[in-house]
């Protein structure tokens, strides 16, 4: 049975709008030598788009079927995964609670502003780590179920085994449109986070036959923890879906997240204003920023020169800037 088919057997809410466009970034590959492509899912159309829609089709086709009337989850105060759940929980009529970790970015701007306005119960405690909000959201579970509520709780950045098949799916869309311009990318540089969009990204374009390089840029962890998480979550894909093996190789980089998760450091503020500027293109802070400011690097130091392809993932988050302002302020006056 191909990948195609195991999928089949998952159910799925549909809620974002693919294929994504896999857009060729031609100023900046002039500008740079490479050949640069952009894989848009900043463009997924739900609430100002993002990477999450995909991971909530299958996470939410199973709130769903166990009849649940409001999803609670975690996130910081600028959370993308808050916004885009409780846009999803909306479209399928059900209520959504997000427990959101007091930090620097509590104006009521970005993804706070749009998690407001679609009506999410918004609970902000105070944590040493945002990630580790899941005790949070277990007692506002039952805090609901004790009120006759139905709840379904996604941990933060919504990755379950469930969810990766979301970006399993993406794989085999983006080796698809790979195919159709007929280009074999000499590395795909994607965002690691929890570690579930890279883990199934990298099964599908690996089951499709790509064995460039798939480079993860860290955004919160070390190399260890993230190597870590990608063996785990890959042990979880692969007997969700019924299949074998152990995990490919793969590259990850940790020298770019900065003091700690969402500071934009310079190099992530020098990319936004690059792609800005040269293909209008408006890059996040914390993931899609950090990822092209990795490949950046890699660039500067000439591993990719005229000839080469690189795919890098925008994960979405642009909302987000609108929080930033005053670090994109300052960064402005220094570059212009």
């Amino acid at each position: 049975m191909d990948l195609a088919a195991r999928l089949e057997r998952f159910p799925r809410e549909r809620l974002a709008l693919t294929p994504t466009p896999l857009d060729v970034l031609t100023r900046l590959s002039d500008r740079l030598g490479p050949r640069v492509l952009l894989k848009r899912d900043d463009l997924t159309g739900l609430a100002l788009g993002g990477d999450k829609p995909r991971k909530l089709e299958y996470e939410l086709a199973r709130a769903r079927r166990a009849a649940a009337d409001v999803v609670v989850t975690c996130g910081s105060m600028q959370s993308n995964h808050a916004r885009l759940t409780t846009a999803a929980a909306r479209r399928l009529g059900m209520d959504c609670t997000v427990v959101l970790s007091r930090d620097a970015y509590d104006e009521f701007q970005g993804n706070l502003l749009t998690v407001r306005l679609l009506g999410a119960d918004v609970r902000v405690v105070d944590v040493e780590d945002h990630w580790g909000l899941d005790e949070h959201v277990r007692a506002v579970c039952d805090e609901l179920r004790a009120a006759g509520r139905r709840p379904h709780a996604v941990p933060i950045s919504g990755t379950t085994p469930h969810s990766c098949l979301g970006y399993v799916r993406a794989g085999l869309e983006l080796a698809a449109q790979l195919r159709e311009t007929g280009d074999r990318p000499d590395a795909v540089y994607l965002p690691f986070g929890t570690g579930g969009i890279f883990t199934a990204l990298t099964l599908a374009l690996r089951d499709q036959g790509f064995g460039c390089p798939i480079i993860g840029i860290s955004v919160n962890q070390d190399r260890a923890g993230c190597h870590a998480e990608y063996r785990h979550w890959w042990a979880e894909l692969t007997t969700l879906l019924g299949l074998g093996g152990e995990p490919p190789e793969v590259e990850l980089h940790d020298e770019f997240v900065g003091r700690e998760y969402g500071d934009p450091t310079e190099e992530c503020l020098d990319a936004i204003l690059l792609l800005a500027r040269t293909e209008g293109v408006l890059l996040d802070p914390v993931y899609s920023g950090k990822t092209f400011a990795g490949f950046l690097s890699h660039h500067a130091a000439g591993r990719w020169t005229a000839g080469h392809r690189v795919v890098v993932l925008h994960s979405g988050g642009v909302p987000a800037l609108f929080a930033y302002h005053d670090a994109l302020a300052a960064h402005l006056a220094r570059r212009d």
